[in-house]
C-alpha cells in the first residue's frame, strides 16, 4: 500500500471559493484515508507487507493474537509455573501450524506437572506425548529431542527404545538443532538405545528417520469478519431483520 497523499490533489484550490462545510468534509476524507493506510497490512516485525506469518492476509490476525497469547503463557509459566500456564498454552497449541513452539512447551510442561492423583498425572503424561508428537512431526527440533528422551527413559511406563531411536535420529539430522543451538543428546544415549534392540528394530528406526516428512496440525482460521457484522446487526441470531422491525405476534 502506498501511503503518499498530495493534499493539493484532494482539496480544491483556492479554498476560498469552497463552502466551509464542504472543505471540512474533504479534509476529513483525506485524513481517514491516511489513517487507514498507516494501519494497513504489515509484514513480520512491523515491516513492509510480505509472506511472513504476521501479514494482514487470511489468518494473519489469528497469528498476531496467538503470538500475544503465547507471550502471556510464557510469562505465567515464568512467574507461576507450568500448572498455571498450561490452560493458556493449550489454547495457543490448538491454533496449529505456526505454533509448534507452544505445542512443544506445553508438552514439556505436562511432563513435569503433578495431578490431583495418579490418574490425572498419567493423563498429563499422555497429553504431553500427544503435543510433543504434534510438534515433532511438524519439524520442531526441540520437541523431537524431548520426545526421544521421553521414550528413552527407562522408568517411563510409555518407554520405547525403538521410538526413542526414531526421534533421536530425526533430531540429529534436523538442521534447526544446530541453527538454534539446541543441546545435543547425551553421547551415550543413542548407542545405548541401539544396544537394547535387535538389528531389525534399529533398521526400522533408521527407515522412519530416512522417510520422515513433516506433518503440521491444520492452522486455525477465524470466522470471517463479515459474518460477525451480520450477527451484530441482528437477523438470524434473534434480532430484528435488517431494514425492518420485528413482527408483532397477532
Amino acid at each position: 500500500m502506498i501511503c503518499a497523499f498530495n493534499l493539493d490533489a484532494n482539496i480544491p484550490s483556492p479554498l476560498s471559493g469552497v463552502p466551509l462545510v464542504k472543505r471540512l468534509l474533504i479534509l476529513a476524507a483525506v485524513l481517514a484515508s491516511s489513517a487507514a493506510c498507516a494501519s494497513g497490512p504489515k509484514g513480520p516485525e512491523g515491516g513492509p507487507p510480505g509472506e511472513g506469518p504476521m501479514t494482514g492476509g487470511p489468518g494473519g490476525g489469528a497469528m498476531q493474537r496467538g503470538e500475544v497469547l503465547l507471550a502471556a503463557a510464557r510469562d505465567v509459566r515464568t512467574k507461576e509455573g507450568c500448572s498455571a500456564a498450561a490452560p493458556s498454552y493449550r489454547v495457543v497449541a490448538g491454533m496449529g501450524a505456526g505454533f509448534e513452539a507452544a505445542q512443544d512447551e506445553l508438552g514439556e510442561c505436562l511432563l513435569v506437572m503433578t495431578g490431583a492423583n495418579e490418574t490425572e498425572t498419567s493423563l498429563f503424561r499422555e497429553e504431553a506425548a500427544f503435543w510433543l508428537k504434534r510438534a515433532a512431526y511438524a519439524g520442531n527440533a526441540r520437541a523431537q529431542r524431548a520426545l526421544s528422551i521421553f521414550y528413552g527413559t527407562a522408568d517411563n511406563p510409555s518407554a520405547s527404545p525403538v521410538d526413542a531411536l526414531k526421534w533421536a535420529i530425526v533430531y540429529e539430522g534436523n538442521s534447526d538443532s544446530a541453527l538454534y543451538g539446541f543441546q545435543a543428546l547425551p553421547p551415550t544415549f543413542t548407542p545405548g538405545l541401539r544396544a537394547a534392540m535387535t538389528h531389525e528394530q534399529a533398521a526400522a528406526a533408521e527407515k522412519f528417520a530416512a522417510d520422515f516428512t513433516p506433518i503440521s496440525l491444520a492452522a486455525f482460521t477465524p470466522p470471517k469478519e463479515e459474518r460477525g457484522k451480520r450477527q451484530r446487526q441482528g437477523g438470524p441470531q434473534g434480532g430484528p431483520p435488517p431494514g425492518g422491525q420485528r413482527r408483532r405476534p397477532q
